[in-house]
């Protein structure tokens, strides 16, 4: 049986069929062909990581952060120019941290809502070496733990400096932070969707 005759035909609305036909133009590719690519690379992504939403926002995210000049370096060299920098130059690095991670906030926001869920992507997103938990709690706040294996207070100062920009880039309001041994953690309350 050939590749044609094993084809299924799968109902798609015309409003995408219209969106993949303007992309498929920008491209330069037949908006069949755009269709195909896009549902294989998707599914790619889903074998490792099963929430396909989470991986193209996350995805998506890291061209935003592109946009603002960051760069994605290594952990290890990050780790040791923090601890190698003058106080000064730090927490000059901290301002332009705060600066970059309010306007990602609000990018984030903009784009794609404001809900818990869109907020520990960003966080994924800015602090990708650590463990982030949410936890939603009774009062309609939600607190968002960042944690680390064994880092040094500058790393624990910047993960708050971009925990709380973020948050202030999706207009939340800061209930509490608390910066613990090997944990950031921050109170938040006021997103507009739930999850």
């Amino acid at each position: 049986m050939s590749r044609e005759q094993r084809r299924r035909f799968v109902p798609i609305p015309e409003s995408l069929i219209d969106e993949a036909m303007k992309v498929s133009e920008r491209v330069g590719m037949p908006y069949l062909v755009l269709i195909e690519k896009i549902l294989e690379a998707n599914l790619r992504i889903m074998k490792y990581k099963p929430t396909i939403l989470r991986a193209l926002l996350i995805a998506d995210s890291i061209d935003d952060l592109r946009r603002t000049g960051s760069a994605i370096l290594p952990w290890s060299f990050v780790k040791r120019f923090l601890d190698e920098v003058s106080e000064d130059e730090f927490n000059k690095l901290l301002g332009e941290v705060e600066k970059t991670c309010i306007w990602f906030g609000e990018l984030m926001r903009v784009k794609h809502g404001s809900s818990p869920g869109i907020f520990e992507a960003g966080l994924s997103t800015l602090i990708s070496s650590a463990l982030i938990d949410t936890i939603q709690e009774g009062d309609g706040s939600y607190r968002y733990v960042v944690s680390f294996m064994d880092q040094s207070q500058r790393v624990l100062r910047l993960a708050e400096t971009i925990a709380s920009s973020l948050a202030k880039g999706f207009h939340l309001n800061i209930l509490e932070v608390r910066r613990g041994e090997n944990t950031v953690s921050i109170r938040v309350i006021g997103f507009f969707e739930k999850e």
